[in-house]
């Protein structure tokens, strides 16, 4: 090898070993590994944890959140009013409170929730705590019967009168369903009366569409245990034997709470 040769290849070597030092012959840069993306947050929520008369929801973050912010939206859609809250760090897997202020007689339909981690990972949940116990006077039935007496039909149509003018004033901002709960009174084996009870309340819900109810109608009925009238087995209380009527958002769980959750009926549409 000629001396200059030697020179140029020596030349070369040193320049490839230190493109090897600094990470390998023709390697980019070195890649930094991505950041890792905030968890989401998930919220859970029930009825158990709200109180519309205080204007306070409780909720469970699935980890830790710094704030929450709330809406309540009214039965015409309109704001009544809404909150704010802080939590600490440990905030995750605890029931939080986050009241809101609302004008007096007014109805909530829906609260808007947003809930929001140090790390600036947010969520929103939207709940829709309406519904509406019909206020009306009783359809009492004969014992053992699911037909409508002729002098008990005015009833009816008052009842009639109420559930129009509320699903006129709120359908337009939601779906809703008219649900009918039938009872009886102690009268007869317990089984028995289920099924009589479940045929007051479509007896009911027939009436009420044929006079031009136009919303979905769920039936259930819960034979002699919720009873209007504490009373002892095999007794004939007239109060009893009844129905009770409730509006609610369509697709949600029927609105019924106290000891109808023990009575575990099922609901179904009218047929």
């Amino acid at each position: 090898m000629l001396p200059g040769m030697r020179s140029v290849v020596l030349a070369v070597l040193g320049m490839v070993a230190g493109l090897v030092m600094l990470g390998g012959l023709g390697a980019g840069p070195a890649v930094r590994p991505a950041a890792a993306s905030p968890a989401p947050i998930h919220v859970a929520y029930d009825l158990g944890h709200l109180d519309l008369d205080q204007h306070v929801l409780q909720f469970k973050p699935s980890r830790a959140v710094a704030e929450a912010s709330i809406v309540a939206l009214g039965e015409d859609g309109s704001e009544l009013g809404k909150g704010a809250a802080r939590y600490d760090d440990k905030s995750g897997g605890q029931w939080l409170a986050i009241s809101w202020t609302q004008p007096a007689d007014t109805r909530v339909m829906t609260l808007q929730l947003r809930v929001a981690a140090a790390d600036g990972m947010a969520t929103r949940v939207e709940l829709v705590p309406w519904s509406v116990t019909i206020d009306h006077d009783d359809v009492n039935f004969s014992t053992d019967s699911a037909v409508i007496e002729p002098d008990q039909t005015a009833k009816l149509d008052a009842s009639f009168t109420k559930i129009d003018e509320i699903a006129k004033r709120t359908g337009r901002f939601m779906k809703l369903t008219l649900y009918i709960a039938g009872h009886t009174d102690t009268v007869g084996p317990s089984a028995k009366n289920r099924t009589l009870s479940r045929a007051r309340a479509v007896a009911i819900g027939s009436y009420l569409r044929k006079k031009g109810v136009a919303l979905p109608i769920a039936v259930a009925g819960f034979g002699e245990d919720v009873l209007k009238v504490k009373t002892p087995d095999n007794t004939d209380e007239r109060a009893n034997r009844r129905a009770d009527y409730v509006l609610g958002p369509a697709g949600g769980a029927p609105p019924f709470q106290g000891a109808y959750l023990k009575a575990h009926a099922a609901w179904a549409p009218l047929p």
